[in-house]
């Protein structure tokens, strides 16, 4: 058994604390003391028994009586009186760094009784943090001095103990110890150790655990109703704060350090013009067969066009990166790297990207090769970028687009279909196809029913399917992407209010649907644009219940990032809350393709770097 005390001018405390338990075969094999520094200036009409060098040198000499005991004792550098609060917070460092290095032999015993009432209370305060066996105070009848008074006080009774209990300690501190937080060590001319400490980083980290557990006892009741658990322990300021509107130009900066999660995002559509555009030109293996340069002419006022485009003018601005470039390899390797790139700066964690192989064979590059190119080079950036940043990396899969035809040879849906089934069997680690996307202009002649055939394949695999569904068709195109798809997720779904039980048939599903703000005006229009008075229906959705998140769609046709796409919604939807962006977030988690287990690493990766732990 191991005794802890603190000492003061009082040395018979300490003397006393050890006669707790007879001293023996059962006996404190161990007592370590703490007390404070020497004093700096010489000591005026101070007698010398009233000195902590008086108490030192008494509890040693009393413990001459106690060979086999291991005694200790240290002094706190800089520590020689109790003027301000950095004393005592030197102090408490110190002790909670000691109260570790005794820890590891387990058994201890803290007694409350000597020095500053502040030390007693910073004893008390470690023994709960940390664990204790027992905590106890000390109390005599009679005034002691010396040695002999001790003994026959402890033989006559005179001596109390005040049992306060034994202490479990707190688990957050349970892996803590002294190797993580060591002592500075030196000697005094006494030959008593000199301790101290080089920053004060434990005792910051038991404010910071205190702070945060009592935050989280004070919301027990509303967790349930948080986006992710760990916000709990956020300050109830923060929390007010996160309820709070969204603001496009205040909020920019936290938007743009907050985790993100993007689950729609087209390959082809990324760099479409300027630099970007001019690297993967200038990356091509073939120069001489890429077509010709030209820019796209981007409508006035693009991304928040005062007029609506349509889809098929939407999709032509991204003609100057479309399949006739990416038909190179060198060009399709940089594409690749450079949207990598943004995925990282505009800190997304987790991303799956569209790709259409098919329609960047040439000959002699089948599908195949071509999607194997894709994956490796999203394989080889993932692996860098987590070997540089293990909390900044971006986790990537592939979702493999199948283009709707609602007349002539649709065998090309099979091609993309067989060729995503055979990649998500082949590829089982690093990126992966996760997915595959029914995209394609919507009518009412080329609804989910026509394919259904088509997707059986897919289905028997466990291959998962999203489906763009009610951007241009209404809610019966929805309708039949969710009961004859099976789809997991809905590409914008913007008609999906027309159906209020189709709304709640998604909701209580759970199927995902993925929103692209800028995208979604910029081809729909929706208020403030002047033509239109209808308002996103994004925040309906979520009110709903529906598993909703916000994404790009074509990050360089739309002209915006995934932060940007978020701060819009301020634009699009007022009255959304910081506190509504993180449920979109967790929206996309959960409706990410992924595993179980996969699923439940990325939302403890998430909310590691989003809420610090």
């Amino acid at each position: 058994m191991i005794l802890l005390c603190s000492l003061g001018i009082s040395w018979p405390v300490v003397a006393e604390a050890f006669l707790r338990i007879p001293p023996g075969v059962n006996g404190f094999k161990e007592v370590h003391v703490i007390t404070t520094s020497e004093p700096k200036l010489p000591l005026k009409n101070i007698p010398p028994e009233k000195t902590i060098n008086h108490s030192i040198q008494e509890v040693s000499r009393f413990f001459t009586n106690y060979p086999k005991v291991l005694l200790t004792i240290s002094r706190v550098k800089d520590f020689d009186d109790l003027r301000l609060e950095s004393d005592h917070f030197r102090f408490e460092e110190v002790l909670y760094r000691w109260v570790l290095q005794h820890r590891t032999k387990g058994n201890l015993h803290f007694c409350l009784a000597g020095g500053f009432k502040t030390m007693s209370a910073t004893m008390q305060k470690a023994a709960a943090l940390f664990g204790a066996t027992e905590v106890f105070h000390v109390l005599a009848d009679i005034s002691i001095k010396t040695t002999e008074q001790v003994l026959q006080a402890s033989a006559e009774g005179e001596i109390h103990y005040i049992a306060l209990g034994s202490e479990s300690g707190w688990p957050q501190f349970s892996k803590d110890s002294s190797s993580d937080f060591p002592l500075i060590t030196g000697s005094d001319s006494e030959g008593n150790l000199i301790l101290s400490s080089s920053d004060d980083s434990l005792r910051s980290r038991v404010k910071e655990i205190v702070e945060r557990s009592h935050h989280i006892a004070a919301s027990w009741n509303t967790i349930a109703n948080l986006p992710f658990s760990s916000l709990a322990a956020q300050s109830p300021e923060r929390l007010e704060w996160l309820k709070e509107s969204l603001h496009e130009r205040e909020d920019r900066d936290w938007v743009k350090q907050l985790p993100k999660v993007e689950l729609h995002c087209h390959l082809g559509g990324f760099a479409t013009y300027g630099d970007l555009l001019q690297q993967v030109r200038a990356a091509a293996s073939f120069p001489s067969l890429l077509p010709e340069y030209s820019l796209p002419l981007f409508p006035d006022h693009w991304p928040t066009p005062r007029e609506t485009v349509s889809l098929d003018r939407y999709m032509a601005l991204g003609d100057a990166t479309g399949s006739k470039l990416l038909k190179d390899p060198g060009c399709l390797k940089k594409q690749c790297e450079l949207l990598y790139d943004a995925l990282i700066e505009d800190y997304i964690l987790y991303a799956e990207i569209r790709c259409s192989p098919n329609n960047y064979v040439t000959e002699g590059r089948s599908a195949w090769t071509v999607l194997s190119e894709i994956r490796e080079t999203f394989d080889r950036c993932m692996k860098a970028a987590k070997s540089r940043d293990e909390e900044r990396y971006c986790h990537l899969n592939l979702i493999v687009i199948a283009t709707r035809k609602n007349t002539g040879d649709r065998s090309d849906i099979s091609r993309h279909l067989s060729l995503a089934i055979t990649a998500s069997q082949h590829w089982t680690d690093g990126v992966r196809v996760v997915g595959v996307d029914l995209a394609g202009f919507e009518s009412k002649e080329s609804r989910a029913e026509l394919f259904e055939t088509d997707f059986e394949a897919v289905h028997r695999v466990g291959l998962a399917v999203t489906a763009h569904a009610g951007e241009n068709d209404d809610a019966e195109g929805i309708w039949q992407a969710v009961f004859k798809l099976n789809a997991r997720r809905l590409g914008h779904a913007l008609h999906l209010k027309q159906s209020a039980d189709l709304l709640r048939s998604v909701a209580d599903r759970g199927i995902g649907i993925e929103m692209c703000p800028y995208a979604n005006d910029q081809i729909k229009g929706f208020h403030p644009m002047k033509r239109k008075l209808e308002v996103y229906p994004l925040l309906d959705y979520l009110k709903a219940g529906c598993r909703v998140s916000v994404n790009t769609d074509n990050i360089g046709i739309s002209a915006a990032s995934l932060t940007e796409n978020i701060l819009y919604l301020a634009t699009l939807v007022p009255g959304i809350r910081r506190m509504d962006l993180l449920q979109l977030q967790r929206n996309a988690l959960e409706t990410a393709f992924v595993a179980a287990e996969e699923r439940n690493l990325l939302l403890k990766r998430y909310e590691t770097v989003s809420m610090g732990e």
